[in-house]
């Protein structure tokens, strides 16, 4: 398992806002140790660390659209 991205850059990969990663954790569906894990200290409002790829797989299964940006037309 690899921890290395913030809220922010999975925010970003999946195009979801920090309001819905706090709902699927809430919902049990994101879970400690195995789609992300706390870093550093603070014991009410730690910095995670996320594994994209566990996330990915996750709601992939749960048929949630997690689609990339597409590159838009006549750009490279």
């Amino acid at each position: 398992m690899a921890f290395t991205l913030t809220t922010g850059e999975v925010q970003a990969a999946l195009r979801v806002t920090k309001n819905t990663l706090t709902r699927l954790r809430a919902a049990d569906i994101l879970r400690p140790g195995v789609h992300f894990t706390a870093a550093g200290v603070g014991l009410r409002r730690p910095n995670l660390r996320w594994d994209l790829e566990r996330v990915e797989e996750t709601l992939a299964r749960r048929g949630k659209n997690i689609s990339r940006p597409k590159a838009e037309a006549g750009r490279a």
